[in-house]
């Protein structure tokens, strides 16, 4: 299991501020946490996404699979952006339901 505890964490918003911090990282290729907020749908197959499943966590997701069928999910079409930006950058997508955060990370 990966260790998340050094990663900066960002409270997810649908704004100009914060999509351009969590653009930054990811175009730098460095992890970030990303809290969801409350209600927010992680239904999504391991499978679907080309990642597999530990714990109750979907780990090693292909970006743009993973993040764009979460956008569709929660009508949030800026995070399918970061997805695309994540996977041109080489990153992938644990998932953590229980927690309430995705972790963007080479």
């Amino acid at each position: 299991m990966r260790d998340y505890g050094n990663m900066p964490k960002l409270e997810w918003r649908d704004d100009k501020s914060t999509l351009a911090k969590i653009k930054a990282q990811v175009m730098r290729e460095e992890p970030v946490i990303l809290v969801m907020p409350a209600g927010f749908d992680f239904s999504l197959d391991a499978t679907a996404c080309d990642g597999h499943e530990e714990s109750g966590l979907l780990i090693d997701c292909k970006a743009n699979r993973a993040l764009s069928m979460l956008a569709e999910h929660n009508d949030a079409p800026n995070l399918q952006g970061i997805g695309n930006a994540a996977n041109s950058a080489g990153l992938l997508v644990d998932i953590n339901p229980a927690e309430g955060y995705l972790v963007i990370h080479d």
